[in-house]
């Protein structure tokens, strides 16, 4: 299970790397993506993205150079498909939700129709 920092990492490489394999891509990018909710450094930019390796949804290698600091990013089978499976997770939500909801009303209807049929 991914925490909040990991999925929106996730989220970003998903959407940056969704029509490549490998992907370079800097910490800034990074930080600046996840700077809408958080403030990443690059020490915690690499604990997220070793975690992410561990967890089976990318490789990846630092290069330090003179422009700065980058990662190329390798998206695993699990992290191509990262997008589609948040979706499918929100909609199954959505459905057991409704169902539910569904039951406690029908519950409640029955429980008035009882109420009248033995009360009446």
């Amino acid at each position: 299970m991914l925490d909040k920092k990991e999925r929106m990492v996730m989220q970003f490489l998903s959407e940056v790397c969704q029509n490549k394999r490998s992907y370079l891509i800097s910490a800034e990018q990074i930080a600046q993506y996840v700077s809408k909710k958080f403030l990443l450094s690059i020490a915690e930019i690499d604990d997220i993205l070793i975690s992410l390796n561990k967890d089976g949804y990318l490789d990846f290698v630092i290069s330090d150079s003179k422009h700065g600091y980058y990662y190329v990013i390798t998206l695993k089978n699990k992290g191509i498909t990262y997008k589609k499976d948040q979706k499918k997770k929100k909609k199954e939500l959505i459905i057991l939700l409704l169902r539910t909801l569904g039951i406690t009303i029908l519950s409640f209807v029955l429980g008035i129709l009882l109420k009248m049929i033995f009360n009446g």
